[in-house]
């Protein structure tokens, strides 16, 4: 298992809180994704994540040291990818798959994780 060096989990949290010029979730067929933070409830708020503080939350786990594990990408295949499970609210463990591409962060899952996380 491989994980993030210093500079990419760096740069994973400088894109994440550069507000929506740096960061997207979008699906594409190239680059599917599965990103549903209001499903989730933000365990520190007790409400459901909102389009921007996900991001928040993800820069500040990165920053707290939370392990960033690098994958390789079905889609686009080959690529590299970000993998984070962290804690969520009520003992659900949340899936954070990000791509790093130009000077933008995708967001491809935020989810709660199960056993199908490697399919995606």
């Amino acid at each position: 298992m491989n994980h993030a060096s210093d500079q990419e989990r760096q740069e994973l949290c400088r894109r994440a809180l550069g507000g929506r010029k740096t960061r997207r979730s979008e699906f594409t067929r190239e680059r599917p994704c599965k990103w549903h933070p209001t499903s989730l409830i933000h365990p520190q708020y007790r409400e459901p994540f909102t389009v921007d503080n996900c991001w928040t939350w993800i820069a500040e786990a990165i920053q707290a040291g939370a392990i960033v594990e690098i994958i390789t990408l079905k889609k686009p295949p080959g690529k590299r990818g970000f993998v984070l499970k962290l804690d969520g609210h009520g003992g659900i463990k949340i899936y954070v798959k990000l791509q790093m591409l130009s000077e933008v962060v995708y967001g491809r899952s935020f989810h709660e994780s199960g056993a199908n996380d490697d399919e995606e």
